[in-house]
């Protein structure tokens, strides 16, 4: 397959189901410097990158 995504591509809303927020939050949060926005009690946290509205969603995965 030589398929080259177009260069006006953006990408708008990731949604990711994860194991464990906390360690999905020191990468994205704490090294890559992304900014909660919202969080939803313990099961999901929302967050933006370059001022974005909420761009990023983690949601705790049973």
């Amino acid at each position: 397959m030589n398929y080259k995504i177009p260069s006006n591509t953006r990408i708008g809303h990731i949604h990711l189901k994860v194991s464990n927020i906390e360690k999905a939050l020191k990468f994205y949060r704490d090294i890559l410097g992304f900014e909660i926005t919202d969080s939803i009690g313990d099961q999901a946290v929302f967050l933006s990158a370059g001022g974005l509205s909420s761009s990023y969603c983690f949601e705790y995965l049973a």
